[in-house]
């Protein structure tokens, strides 16, 4: 069994701890895929890195997780994202700079990696658009799924859902609890064209959407929130170890839960060493 993530392996930049620690939506993925995926599947991740000292800290990282990796060297710079945190434990997302990733995209080396993966899930955001449609271009025999996010910086995020929906099963949406109106356009094309949606909505739990009714399960408690970067990257991993074998929506969305309850319980998504800033 392979499973695939296809995007950003970075640096996270914690401002509020001066530190940087191994990071980005697809690395987050693939450690806790790694974990919460049965011990024979082969994790894999394929992104671009650039020429700098961020891409030797990312490559060092990925190699000490055992994590098998795809990874395009490119001449610039390695994804950053910038980090801080409320009090509450709450990410504060500052800045992002993609780096070699903005004009990076699949050759045949990735495609054919991607052509023979089990279950393949592809991140996508307003820095990375090109990268992304490559991936989509790309044809899988397996269970495809697209994390979008936040859907924040986009010229058309509904439309970009609506374009691509043809190309994966299961899309993931990391929205506000007031942000109804946008659900109910997502749940429209998620109904259009007969795909399943989830929705995490944080402390307020997640939502799937697409069905014959809407599925909702509670977030899982913890006793302090320290950080919530990484949450539905690592509730992603949950969902889809359950619902590859089982296609229980129910029983999916409670793994997904409590996944990210222990991500939002330390720094980070998963456990790495932070190194200080000089």
């Amino acid at each position: 069994m392979r499973v695939t993530a296809v995007g950003d392996c970075g640096v996270d930049r914690y401002l509020d701890l001066k530190a940087d620690r191994p990071g980005g939506i697809s690395l987050n993925f693939a450690v806790n895929a790694r974990r919460l995926f049965p011990a024979d599947a082969m994790v894999s991740v394929i992104t671009a890195l650039g020429s700098d000292p961020e891409a030797d800290f990312v490559r060092a990282a990925i190699a000490d997780l055992g994590i098998d990796a795809c990874l395009a060297d490119a001449v610039g710079a390695t994804s950053i994202q910038y980090v801080d945190r409320e009090p509450s434990g709450e990410k504060i997302f500052v800045n992002y700079e993609a780096g070699v990733l903005a004009n990076y995209e699949v050759g045949a080396k990735e495609r054919a990696i991607i052509a023979e993966t089990d279950v393949l899930i592809a991140a996508v955001y307003a820095g990375i658009l090109p990268f992304f449609s490559s991936v989509m271009a790309t044809s899988s025999a397996g269970l495809r799924a697209v994390d979008f996010g936040a859907l924040v910086h986009l010229d058309d995020p509904v439309g970009l859902v609506d374009d691509h929906a043809g190309q994966f099963d299961v899309g993931f949406f990391g929205l506000d609890n007031e942000q109804e109106d946008l659900a109910n356009n997502l749940e429209a094309i998620a109904l259009r064209h007969k795909r399943l949606f989830i929705i995490t909505l944080g402390e307020h739990g997640s939502l799937a959407i697409g069905g014959d009714q809407r599925l909702w399960c509670p977030a899982t408690t913890v006793d302090e929130v320290v950080d919530t970067t990484g949450a539905g990257d690592t509730f992603a991993a949950g969902f889809l170890s359950a619902y590859y074998d089982s296609k229980n929506v129910a029983l999916s969305l409670r793994r997904g839960a409590d996944a990210a309850a222990e991500t939002v319980a330390r720094v980070g998504a998963f456990d790495a060493d932070m190194t200080p800033w000089a």
